[in-house]
């Protein structure tokens, strides 16, 4: 994980980036990208070997989700097991980066690398991908509705944005309900600033999503 990173964000990828390394005549080209999920991750990596028809090897891994425990997808396509999407991976994993993929594309230059020379190409043509590609720390959220009176509402307004957080969406009728984002690491002062203005006249649930 990254040492920056603290628990009420994670580290994305802001948008792509590209780099290529050669090693004993062996060429790599490695592109990273933020992906949304599995499916994104696999159209992207199906894009570049079709762009690329002529490379030997299109290997890849990423890693998606916010919990502590990514779901991480690998492929070797074609090299030795163990060699390609584990160390590209490794490179997600060591910098704490989730929703993103890195693909690297390898041509063969005639020269056998060996199982320990593979890992070592692919992990460091991943990690200049990375270096390459900007990052984006989005903090954690709780995603609530309030249902509340109408005389709340300004006070209720003022405590979100002292909060940092935002409402989403709004609905009018006997009385009022907001969907809002509240930043986890506001979310229990929100909650207790709420409960004491509120004095038991707003109804809070959690969203999922």
């Amino acid at each position: 994980m990254a040492p920056d990173t603290p628990a009420t964000a994670y580290t994305t990828l802001a948008g792509g980036g590209e780099a290529e390394i050669r090693v004993e005549r062996s060429r790599f080209l490695a592109t990273a990208r933020p992906v949304a999920d599995a499916a994104a991750a696999r159209t992207l990596v199906a894009g570049i070997a079709r762009t690329h028809h002529d490379a030997r090897h299109v290997c890849w891994a990423c890693r998606l989700g916010h919990g502590e425990h990514p779901e991480q997808l690998r492929s070797d396509a074609g090299e030795p097991a163990g060699t390609a999407g584990e160390p590209i991976l490794g490179v997600l994993r060591h910098a704490g980066i989730t929703d993103a993929a890195i693909v690297v594309v390898r041509w063969f230059g005639g020269v056998k690398l060996g199982t320990g020379g593979l890992g070592r190409a692919y992990r460091e043509a991943a990690e200049a991908a990375l270096a390459a590609a900007p990052r984006l720390v989005v903090p954690r959220g709780l995603r609530l509705r309030l249902d509340f009176p109408y005389d709340l509402v300004g006070r209720i307004e003022h405590l979100l944005g002292s909060c940092g957080g935002r409402r989403d969406d709004a609905e009018f009728g006997a009385g009022v309900a907001w969907t809002v984002w509240v930043p986890a690491a506001r979310g229990e002062e929100f909650a207790h600033e709420l409960a004491t203005l509120g004095q038991g006249r707003v109804r809070v649930e959690h969203v999922s999503g």
